[in-house]
């Protein structure tokens, strides 16, 4: 992607001046904000089963019932676990500020603040007639979405526990295939189902395209509008826009869970987590 700048021929002058004190800020910074991109690729030993990054770079570790946070340099920031809830099923940081921790046991949803304490009470889903709901995910839009299967298509849901917006049937889509993790980017919404097929909709819920991966596909997680899954150990990333694909080096190591955010891969294999800087062309 080219990014072109028309400057009138009075200002080059200008802007040239501006550029060099600018080039000198940085150099002179670079020593205080430089340290965790010196120090990449990094490697650290984690007990997890599954891992989620949020915008602000910050690291969610899962063990069981228990998500523990760190900032980027993989410092401790604080830890929520919430045994009587039930098993945990997933965990949404799209807003870092809004944690959603959804337990399907119980139909039960709860919203954290950055520092996991609870900011309301319980969610509980039957209270808004979405009953044994398998899969939700936060809506920027406000309030969340839920893949409700009686009807086999996406709602979301307001802060009143009140439909919003109901997508379009997508049951000759699915076929017999179970959604089991759902994300919501900029303009689309992704499903992931059992049999690695994943389905994009817009961000009313309305049908849009669908991408075969194969049942071998393991971890699936959007940065922007770009969808990355991983398959046969490899990571492909896939632009929803351009509709093409393409492959992200992992410098040969065999991929199942991951996440990118921005130009940072991290991997979660048995007991270790890898960060490494990858290279867009």
């Amino acid at each position: 992607m080219a990014i072109i700048f028309s400057v009138q021929s009075a200002n080059f002058s200008y802007i040239c001046a501006v550029k060099k004190i600018l080039e000198i800020l940085i150099l002179l910074l670079l020593p205080f904000f430089g340290g965790a991109q010196e120090s990449l690729p990094w490697s650290r030993d984690v007990i997890a089963d599954a891992l989620e990054i949020d915008r602000l770079g910050n690291i969610y570790l899962v063990k069981g019932n228990v998500v523990t946070k760190y900032d980027a340099e993989m410092n401790f920031l604080c830890a929520y676990d919430n045994y009587p809830a039930g098993s945990m099923s997933s965990l949404d940081v799209s807003n870092p500020f809004k944690v959603i921790v959804f337990y399907s046991e119980f139909n039960k949803l709860m919203y954290l603040d950055s520092k996991f304490a609870e900011l309301r009470s319980p969610i509980m889903l039957d209270d808004a007639e979405l009953y044994n709901t398998k899969v939700v995910c936060s809506s920027s839009f406000g309030g969340f979405w839920v893949f409700d299967e009686q009807n086999v298509c996406v709602r979301r849901v307001d802060s009143n526990l009140e439909i919003s917006q109901q997508g379009t049937n997508i049951y000759n889509k699915l076929a017999d295939a179970d959604v089991i993790a759902m994300r919501e980017s900029i303009n689309y919404l992704f499903l992931f189902a059992d049999d690695g097929k994943i389905l994009v909709l817009d961000k009313f819920g309305n049908f849009y395209r669908s991408l075969e991966v194969g049942g071998s596909c393991t971890d699936f997680c959007i940065d922007n509008d770009v969808l990355y899954y991983s398959q046969n150990g490899e990571i492909s990333a896939y632009d929803v826009v351009a509709d093409n694909t393409i492959v992200i080096p992992t410098e040969g190591k065999n991929v199942t869970k991951f996440r990118i955010r921005h130009d940072l891969l991290y991997m979660l294999g048995e007991n270790k987590l890898d960060c490494l800087k990858i290279q867009f062309k």
